[in-house]
């Protein structure tokens, strides 16, 4: 079997690159004389940057969300103008993330 080569352009290489990290350091930590409790807590905080970076690239691979031509107001005037690349943020269950939308 061959080795896999990972490229950054690949969707979800920052996540594997997390996971690669974790995963190290707990075979690191099978040496030490680290409690559940110490592990528990490291895996709660970077297990949760892992669930981030997830979601991050699930998000991105989505796309801009694109938006019709023109879309009628509750007012009834007729609004065909949108921006472009447009960018906003939201607070996840897993940390910050930003968004890309056009509209």
């Amino acid at each position: 079997m061959e080795a896999q080569v990972v490229t950054i352009d690949q969707p979800f290489h920052a996540a594997y690159e997390k996971c690669i990290e974790i995963t190290g350091h707990l075979s690191a930590e099978m040496a030490c004389d680290k409690t559940h409790s110490e592990i528990e807590a490291y895996l709660e905080t970077h297990g949760r940057a892992l669930l981030r970076l997830l979601l991050q690239d699930h998000l991105d691979n989505q796309g801009s969300g694109r938006v019709g031509e023109a879309v009628c107001g509750s007012d009834g005037v007729v609004r065909s103008q949108k921006r472009d690349q447009m960018e906003t943020g939201y607070q996840s269950v897993f940390g910050a993330v930003r968004l890309a939308r056009t509209g």
